[in-house]
């Protein structure tokens, strides 16, 4: 929710000046940079477990914590009734990430603004990181535990990432060739409550095996 509500607002700034050429600079900057900080995120996670090797409480600790996550989106999604909000940081600090998008997009375009677009996508991309840590985890710990090469290895990470992006892709490419409607918040609630499915399924059945 975090990062998809930054993309959202992104594009509706840039939507409001009109600029098509604003919209493929800046928005998929960064899409491109949020993808790219999640492969290094992920490859840190499966260079952890790959030293670490087969240790039986660290499997059961990752598959406690998919449960928790996943019982989590849940709840959520159950006291809100469908509505899904960014809760990371307080409401002074979304205010100034808000003034620094519009910064961003009142600014020429050129290296300053790429700069500051990718700053914003590490910045944003890194608390998103931390509140959806459980299925990276379970993946790379599911990944750590096979016997690939390591090309495969970051084949597959690659591959993760690919999806992870998709849904933000195929919101920039609706705003890039001009669509007049985007994605609402019940594809998002949707997608947290599937989430939630998954990753107790997940959790329970690395807690089996």
């Amino acid at each position: 929710p975090c990062a998809m509500g930054v993309l959202i607002y992104l594009i509706a700034l840039i939507a409001g000046i009109r600029d098509r050429g604003k919209i493929w600079w800046l928005v998929g900057t960064f899409g491109v940079a949020s993808g790219a900080l999640y492969y290094l995120f992920m490859t840190a996670w499966l260079n952890t477990f790959l030293i670490l090797g087969y240790i039986s409480p660290l499997t059961r600790f990752v598959a406690l914590l998919a449960i928790g996550f996943g019982a989590s989106h849940l709840y959520d999604l159950a006291v809100s009734r469908g509505a899904i909000v960014c809760e990371v940081g307080d409401a002074g600090s979304r205010q100034r990430t808000m003034k620094w998008m519009r910064d961003i997009v009142a600014a020429p375009v050129g290296l300053g603004s790429l700069i500051l677009v990718i700053g914003l996508a590490f910045a944003v991309n890194s608390i998103e990181f931390v509140c959806s840590a459980a299925l990276p985890a379970i993946y790379t710990h599911a990944l750590a535990l096979s016997d690939l090469s390591t090309g495969l290895y970051y084949a597959y990470i690659g591959l993760y990432v690919a999806f992870f992006m998709l849904d933000d892709f195929i919101i920039f490419g609706f705003a890039a060739f001009a669509a007049q409607r985007v994605l609402d918040t019940r594809y998002a609630a949707l997608s947290h409550a599937a989430g939630g499915v998954i990753l107790i399924g997940l959790g329970a059945w690395m807690l089996a095996r």
